[in-house]
């Protein structure tokens, strides 16, 4: 299997030279490796390009004087000089030919696939790889000349990474303009060398590039590098996969936190794994894992959806088999070393994975209400992966209540929010309450999704049940966005949430703060809750927890002083509950803050969870001849 090291920069970075530098101390402790130039020709693309600059020259004409002086509207930069100008032409003549753009970047890629197919073809028996440029650079050159800017450049690039393989190791060398002026005289100005900086930045923070400072003497660098190009190497891949709906839940933010802890930008100490995901939408997720350094696989790829119906499952029957052939085509492009998959029903990527002969871990995170269907699941889960994840007892118990052999069933919580768990504040007091949430009485707040299973009816049927005295004492607020397929549920709990004076907010990104200022915090969930997030971040918030006695919810709340556990469904009992925290004389935080959190921080304590992860990681890659260093 050949490995790469790709290194990118401006020019005058010094990228070649160190790339040469590389290649030979590499060879000198016997590694077999070769150096490929890897930016793009024009050959294909040769005759177009003359056309354009036809029409960039004819466009320049047109908009400016005999004496070279602007004659088009004021703020218009394309008759400015320099290589300014020059890109302000091109992105004119862009936007009046939109026609023509899709056209023309799949002639530039189709270009550079040649090319990269033919260098590669010559180092297809090497071990290692060093890349001076890649197909980052064509996309920068791409979004230059179109007019993009660098979150649109970043977002093209994830789609492109499915076809054409990630390096393992990458490298941004980083030098101001000015110093590379300073070093090479064939540059046209520092607009040109300004102007790529802001893409690569870009692109070096979403794809975890390791950024160097270009000026620094090339020999520390050099020795630098070899040191880091040994140890990525000797990590194992991991590659996550995760079929994400458009709204970003849970399993959306525990997976950006897993990815970078597992990842080696998390910490640079043995027994690190190199990590990428795979996703299916571009969901703001997207941007969680670009800030984290996690480099994002974008594909619109299919799976089972039951609550879409029979609609749903023919769709299905019909994309399946392309996903199955799309993560095939993946797995051998990128090479995982292990394959992570984030959600119950992604067994296509599984068996792609198993039919590759990569060791697959699966994560539990729900229930399956139904009989066979959870028993046809778990015996899917067991055949095709060697591990599978389950984030509560409950959870595990649900799909594997006896060992199986040949698959290693384990229990290990998923990560708690970042922030909650880094507040310093007193938990006993109240937090200011976040906009939209009216001032005067005790704060119950319900947080969640709006779907029936998640019990908005009940916790509106608990407070039509508070006598009148105990509603005016408090202000009941829920907390959550639609959820596609289900708007009717969502309407009618708005209609009956204005008749009782509820206020209901929607989706919110403030949910720590929702909880930080709640003195009362609410789960009701009608079915089997798993490990649910709202009930973490209220233990770690510290306000006051009424959670429904249901899945995992008794594993998490263990002991009396930690919250208060109802029956399911129950509005009665749910609304005597609510009662006795707004009516109590000691707040409800004086009750319960101090033991809350300090539960809700055992259960989320990155060290141990990191630790069985990784541990899970090594038995499994051992059992397949491939371990982590």
């Amino acid at each position: 299997m050949t490995r790469w090291v790709c290194i990118v920069g401006t020019d005058g970075s010094g990228k070649t030279t160190l790339s040469a530098r590389l290649v030979e101390q590499l060879r000198e402790s016997g590694v077999d490796v070769r150096h490929e130039w890897l930016g793009a020709e024009s050959y294909l693309m040769a005759p177009l390009r003359k056309v354009l600059k036809l029409v960039w020259g004819r466009r320049r004409r047109l908009t400016t004087g005999s004496g070279g002086s602007r004659t088009n509207v004021a703020g218009d930069t394309s008759g400015a000089p320099g290589y300014r100008g020059e890109i302000a032409r091109k992105n004119a003549v862009v936007k009046r030919y939109p026609w023509a753009i899709q056209g023309y970047i799949f002639l530039v890629l189709l270009d550079y696939r040649l090319q990269l197919r033919r260098k590669l073809h010559r180092a297809r028996d090497t071990d290692l790889v060093v890349a001076d440029r890649y197909v980052f650079d064509v996309a920068v050159n791409l979004g230059l000349t179109l007019g993009w800017d660098p979150a649109f450049l970043v977002r093209f690039l994830q789609q492109q990474m499915t076809r054409v393989r990630l390096p393992d190791v990458r490298v941004f060398l980083r030098v101001e303009p000015e110093v590379s002026l300073a070093r090479k005289d064939d540059i046209p100005d520092a607009d040109y060398l300004g102007l790529r900086l802001a893409y690569y930045d870009a692109v070096a923070a979403a794809f975890g590039f390791e950024v160097r400072d270009g000026t620094r003497p090339i020999e520390e660098t050099s020795s630098w590098l070899l040191q880091l190009t040994q140890l990525e190497l000797a990590k194992p891949h991991v590659h996550y996969v995760h079929s994400n709906n458009h709204d970003v839940g849970g399993a959306d933010k525990v997976l950006v936190r897993m990815a970078e802890h597992m990842g080696s930008r998390a910490a640079e100490r043995p027994g690190g794994f190199r990590v990428s995901v795979s996703l299916r939408l571009a969901t703001d997720v997207v941007e969680l894992h670009e800030a984290a350094g996690t480099p994002v696989l974008l594909r619109g790829f299919e799976r089972p959806q039951l609550s879409a119906g029979l609609p749903g499952l023919i769709r299905f029957g019909l994309a399946g088999p392309h996903t199955f052939l799309y993560f095939r085509r993946l797995f051998a492009l990128q090479q995982p070393d292990l394959v992570h998959v984030n959600d119950v029903y992604d067994f296509l990527p599984a068996l792609a994975a198993r039919r590759a002969g990569i060791p697959v871990v699966y994560h539990l995170r729900m229930f399956q209400g139904r009989p066979r269907v959870r028993t046809s699941l778990a015996w899917l889960i067991a055949w095709s992966s060697q591990a599978s994840v389950a984030v509560s007892d409950a959870v595990r118990q649900h799909y594997f209540p006896r060992p199986v052999r040949g698959h290693r069933a384990e229990m290990v919580h998923d990560l708690g929010d970042v922030d909650l768990m880094a507040d310093q504040g007193n938990v006993l007091l109240v937090g200011p309450r976040p906009d939209g949430v009216p001032d005067g009485g005790r704060l119950v707040t319900m947080v969640g999704r709006v779907e029936e299973l998640k019990g908005q009816a009940v916790f509106l049927d608990a407070v039509e049940a508070l006598k009148p005295s105990v509603r005016e004492c408090g202000t009941f607020v829920l907390v959550g966005g639609s959820v596609p397929g289900k708007e009717a549920y969502f309407d009618e709990i708005l209609r009956r949430a204005r008749v009782l004076g509820v206020t209901m907010l929607g989706f919110r990104r403030d949910v720590p703060a929702f909880l930080r200022a709640s003195d009362v915090s609410v789960h009701c969930s009608t079915e089997p809750d798993s490990f649910p997030g709202v009930v973490v971040e209220s233990l770690l918030a510290g306000t006051a927890l009424v959670g429904a006695r249901v899945g995992g919810v008794p594993e998490m709340v263990s002991e009396l002083g930690q919250g208060v556990l109802v029956s399911p469904g129950d509005a009665d009992v749910l609304a005597a509950a609510i009662a006795d925290l707004i009516e109590a004389v000691p707040t409800p935080r004086s009750r319960f803050a101090a033991a809350a959190r300090a539960r809700g921080l055992a259960l989320v304590d990155p060290a141990p969870i990191d630790e069985q992860t990784r541990a899970l990681y090594t038995a499994v890659l051992a059992a397949r001849g491939r371990s982590a260093q």
